[in-house]
């Protein structure tokens, strides 16, 4: 029984930015089998901001569409659009023009900052698709076709221009599988359970709608679930669940973002795994702050406490690690996103996604001692996200969500010491071990920016330079050879990478890719893909943790699914990836006959929303040397000095 716990090249690389856009139109489902009148003249349509697992921007009134998504509005010309940030919401947004017909009016449409209690509009005159996201919460999307009544099928445009000013077609491979992503993301029945308990069948099918004729490029009109079927099939076979043979360190803990539970209105559970037996241990929910979107987490130099950000909300929350009881929950900014502690003082660090800084709180979080601007005065708003810190708690980075850049921050004054141009969205970073380079994972260009910390330290063929991008879809390196057109080679890509953490012994680089939903390695000697990894759907999370007798595990978070990937990057320890695999594959839920401790009963996507990834001793430089020594001295002499 459960025990209770207390509490191209560019226009290639941007053909992916349209089709997202394309994905979500399509998810609109699209079509003229809609009773007449569906188009409606009305002289607004709102989507307003929400917390909630799939329409986090909800279409209410006139003009919205109900077919497999709430996010999409069908309209006649001259209709305004309006975003709406009111008390649905726990923190600020923004929404952002993401495609748009080519030549359209009053396009781009953004704002400098995001926001919250206010509304913005635009008003749609031209014909075709646009889309809008969250640039601080980009799973977030929202789409209006405005729709030509003399044209045959819903249109999504002949052509449509991103917000760089690149125009592209409405057709390709790469648009079809967005738009099979669309399904994916916004109907949380179709996530992948891997539990054959729920699951009998153990296969993964998304549900289309059936009958949406979509006009495309050319003015070719099909059948979106025909076409989406014949390509890539239905009913697919799912992966089960196996323990890996060779035993980790500790646990490890997954924030399990989507799951819903009994006693909050907001989703989200910070799940724990024991390393040893692969099963689930503790459940935390923290219903009696209603923890609203748990996103990633850190420990204390101890490793007795767990530092918590709640991503759709202004608060970072200590709990537990053991009893999982809530410690404390404070106030630190708008959509708080990472948090690390600084290694010489064991301070604590939170980034503030929804604002332009870091904050720096004591130790244990019982108050905040600064706030490090990551934007210079009057600079556009930075919009941090997944920031690191150095081995000896001097340097920070910041991948800058909103200005398309990173900040290097010397940490003892607080002052910026740098900044670099990224590629589109950097969302995640990491440093060296020995912080003499750091890599940003760009989401939007499906690119990590290598940035050198102090010489020269990206390798390009036989030359060190200052700074490298390294593709991960779409050429450049010896695995990027997806063809957006023809689908070529996709699997073999890693197409909107998220997390993206250095080994421990700064070997390698893994990522993990959502659109792709593959797991890439980059070998830090050169700097290139050496090889990629299928994952599940949704791949969004990674971190390192022992294992036993030597080497690491690099566990593996996806959103939309309900396992947990344990990956060996390195299994006999010769620095070379090409024998890189996956040893395990853990289900995240918790059936009736398990001893797990909970706080609440998980009611919906059980399992699901797979992000933030903490292990549990840390093993990287500067903080495994810290541990206590009832941790260090289950760990290898490799282990405790990972570069030495």
């Amino acid at each position: 029984m459960k025990r209770s716990m207390a509490s191209s090249a560019q226009v290639r690389l941007f053909v992916l930015v349209v089709l997202v856009v394309v994905v979500v139109l399509g998810g609109a489902g699209v079509r003229r089998v809609w009773p007449a009148g569906l188009v409606h003249a009305a002289n607004i349509v709102n989507f307003i901001a929400t917390d909630d697992v799939g329409p986090w921007f909800q279409c209410v009134g006139a003009g919205c569409v109900n077919a497999g998504t709430q996010s999409l509005a069908v309209v006649n010309p001259g209709t305004d659009v309006q975003i709406t940030v009111g008390k649905e919401s726990g923190t600020v947004h923004t929404f952002t023009s993401l495609i748009y017909p080519a030549n359209a009016h009053q396009m781009p449409f953004d704002q400098p900052a995001a926001f919250r209690a206010d509304s913005r509009s635009v008003t749609l005159t031209d014909p075709g698709l646009y889309v809008f996201v969250c640039k601080v919460h980009p799973f977030m999307l929202a789409a209006t076709i405005v729709d030509d009544p003399a044209t045959e099928g819903l249109d999504l445009g002949e052509d449509v221009s991103l917000v760089n000013g690149i125009t592209v077609p409405t057709s390709s491979d790469l648009a079809t599988r967005l738009l099979r992503a669309f399904w994916l993301i916004t109907n949380p029945k179709n996530y992948q359970d891997h539990n054959a308990a729920t699951n009998p069948s153990m296969t993964w099918t998304i549900n289309y709608p059936a009958g949406v004729p979509v006009r495309i490029s050319g003015g070719a009109v099909v059948d979106l679930k025909n076409t989406l079927e014949a390509r890539y099939g239905n009913h697919l076979p799912l992966a089960a669940p196996f323990k890996p043979a060779q035993k980790g360190i500790g646990e490890v803990w997954i924030d399990t973002e989507y799951e819903n539970t009994a006693g909050k209105t907001k989703p989200g559970t910070a799940t724990a795994v024991d390393v040893s037996s692969w099963t689930v241990t503790k459940k935390v929910a923290l219903p009696e702050i209603n923890m609203n979107n748990p996103h990633n987490m850190w420990t204390d130099v101890d490793q007795k406490l767990i530092y918590q950000t709640q991503w759709f909300d202004t608060k970072l929350t200590v709990f537990d690690r053991t009893t999982g009881k809530l410690v404390r929950n404070l106030e630190v900014g708008e959509s708080p996103g990472h948090v690390m502690t600084r290694v010489d003082t064991d301070q604590v660090h939170v980034s503030i996604n929804g604002g332009g800084e870091v904050v720096e709180l004591s130790p244990g979080a019982k108050g905040i001692d600064r706030r490090i601007a990551t934007q210079h005065p009057g600079e556009k708003q930075s919009q941090p996200h997944a920031h690191w810190m150095s081995h000896d708690g001097h340097i920070m980075v910041t991948p800058n969500s909103n200005s398309n850049d990173s900040t290097r921050v010397d940490i003892p004054s607080g002052a910026i010491a740098d900044k670099t141009a990224t590629g589109f969205l950097p969302i995640a970073s990491s440093i060296m071990p020995d912080a003499s380079k750091y890599y940003v994972s760009n989401y939007v260009d499906s690119t990590i920016t290598c940035i050198s910390i102090g010489p020269a330290a990206c390798r390009s063929g036989n030359a060190l330079v200052p700074t490298k991008t390294i593709n991960l879809l779409l050429g450049g390196a010896s695995l990027a050879n997806y063809d957006p057109v023809t689908g070529a080679g996709f699997s073999t890509s890693g197409g909107l990478p998220i997390q993206t953490p250095v080994s421990p012994n700064g070997k390698f680089v893994i990522t993990a890719a959502t659109l792709t939903g593959t797991i890439t390695i980059i070998d830090t000697a050169t700097d290139e893909l050496v090889k990629v990894l299928p994952c599940s759907a949704g791949c969004h999370g990674v971190n390192f943790g022992a294992k036993k007798g030597g080497g690491y595990y690099a566990y593996v978070a996806s959103k939309f699914s309900n396992d947990l990937i344990v990956l060996d990057p390195d299994p006999n320890d010769d620095g070379n990836a090409a024998d890189a695999n996956i040893v395990g594959r853990v289900l995240l839920t918790v059936d009736e006959d398990s001893d797990a401790k909970t706080d609440d009963t998980v009611t919906a996507n059980a399992g699901m929303g797979g992000q933030g990834v903490l292990a549990i001793p840390l093993v990287y430089n500067g903080w495994v040397q810290k541990l206590p020594q009832g941790w260090k001295k289950q760990l290898t002499e490799k282990q405790v000095n990972p570069i030495k």
